[in-house]
């Protein structure tokens, strides 16, 4: 059975509060939005393996939205890498809502959920792509983001390479990953690690941020 609205507005404020993050009447309808079509769709398509709503407020939009307490708001573009039900660029993008957003998701369907949540949640400037990170690497993107977020893909050396290879001079990388991975994760070229931050609510499970030199 769906939540009402009622209590997915209740779970947000908590997810709000405890980050201590300040949002518009417009941008709390906006997550209220994208939690009630993720549910609605999750019931038909396999979006999330989480089913409870508490859990998905925690686990999904807290860890989405906490990611604001650690880098500043992109300058540039922002590239969401295997965004899948849209974490963490769609919260992201609804806490930024002036940043020019690239949400990359080669499932078919969930590009189709993702262009959903944007419609009806009328977000301007976000291109839903459904594309695979190795080709927009090498395309037009590619030294544009002033943010590249990688919370669902597998952080393997290539991988990384590509996502740094969409960063502009400056540009930070946020890798979602565990604390253990995080201690033995290479930095590609003229990239460097700069932080580790426990990521609210979880043992094992941290942000890993970088950047690109600058000129």
């Amino acid at each position: 059975m769906l939540s009402s609205k009622a209590s997915l507005q209740h779970l947000l404020e908590i997810v709000v509060g405890d980050l201590s993050l300040t949002v518009s009447s417009i941008q709390l309808q906006q997550l209220i939005t994208h939690f009630s079509l993720l549910l609605k769709w999750n019931a038909k398509i396999n979006l999330t393996s989480i089913r409870n709503p508490q859990e998905i407020a925690t686990r999904h939009f807290e860890e989405s939205l906490f990611l604001t307490k650690l880098v500043p708001r992109p300058l540039g573009t922002m590239v969401d890498i295997g965004s899948g039900a849209g974490f963490p660029g769609l919260p992201l993008k609804i806490a930024w809502p002036g940043v020019a957003t690239v949400l990359l998701e080669p499932n078919q369907k969930k590009t189709t959920f993702l262009k959903e949540v944007v419609r009806s949640c009328d977000l301007k400037g976000v291109d839903v792509r459904a594309e695979r990170l190795e080709s927009v690497a090498q395309g037009e993107l590619a030294g544009r983001a002033s943010l590249v977020t990688m919370r669902a893909v597998a952080p393997t050396r290539k991988a990384l390479r590509d996502a740094v290879k969409l960063l502009s001079p400056g540009g930070h990388l946020a890798l979602y990953t565990s604390a253990e991975e995080a201690r033995q994760l290479p930095a590609p070229g003229h990239f460097r690690w700069r932080q580790r931050a426990a990521i609210p609510h979880s043992l094992r499970r941290v942000i890993l941020i970088g950047q690109l030199a600058g000129d």
